[in-house]
């Protein structure tokens, strides 16, 4: 109940406040990010972060621009043998800066709403945007406690198709099935990571022989063998 009185008395922007430009809201959150991200990250953009690669997969944070002057938290993991799908064509992302979220946890996608806690508006005083990243990495790193696997990656998939979810759930992101099928080969679950990677053809028009996708599967296929 809180949480949802909060969220309905959210701040408004304060009037007569210059709007700062990306640049310098993200150079704030650096500087609480400094002290709170493992040094392995990277900032690759105005408002995102981007790990070294563990286990073939690395941590993203990102502070999204919304509507209404406001960048929101949302964090999750790329995977680097996941290619990602922009503009109807495949492409690999296997650096920092090619990175992209694979599974995103999203706070809006629970709660509909831009939760205060994690966001702020462009115009925002420095404490209110060093409080939102103090509060957002310390979510974010929850979550990534409990992915340190790709067998982790495949579970947190299986959980969160099981939630509801009052915005966006899995079928709305893009990758979702690109990656989770893809993890799932890696692991060895060939049969079921197929079935995914069908899905994702069929929704987006992908030939299911097209060359980044057999590159994958077989990079995919060859985890699983060094796993066994």
């Amino acid at each position: 109940m809180f949480a949802s009185l909060m969220e309905r008395f959210r701040q408004r922007p304060e009037l007569g406040r210059p709007i700062r430009p990306e640049q310098v809201l993200g150079d704030i959150v650096a500087g609480v990010l400094a002290n709170t991200l493992a040094p392995d990250f990277q900032r690759v953009g105005d408002l995102f972060w981007v790990s070294d690669p563990k286990d073939h997969m690395r941590y993203l944070l990102k502070f999204q621009a919304m509507k209404g002057m406001t960048f929101s938290a949302c964090w999750g993991v790329s995977v680097d043998f996941v290619p990602t799908l922009g503009g109807g064509k495949l492409k690999l992302k296997r650096t920092p800066k090619s990175a992209a979220f694979d599974l995103c946890i999203d706070p809006i996608d629970l709660s509909g709403q831009i939760p205060d806690w994690c966001s702020f508006y462009s115009n925002d005083r420095d404490y209110h945007v060093k409080r939102a990243a103090s509060a957002a990495v310390r979510a974010a790193r929850l979550d990534w406690s409990k992915i340190t696997t790709l067998s982790d990656v495949a579970d947190t998939f299986e959980r969160r198709s099981r939630m509801v979810f009052k915005r966006f759930s899995l079928e709305n992101y893009v990758q979702t099935d690109l990656a989770w099928g893809l993890v799932l080969i890696a692991l060895g679950r060939t049969d079921e990571g197929n079935r995914h990677l069908d899905a994702f053809c069929r929704q987006f028009a992908i030939a299911p022989e097209a060359a980044i996708l057999t590159k994958a599967k077989r990079e995919a296929a060859a985890i699983a063998g060094r796993m066994t």
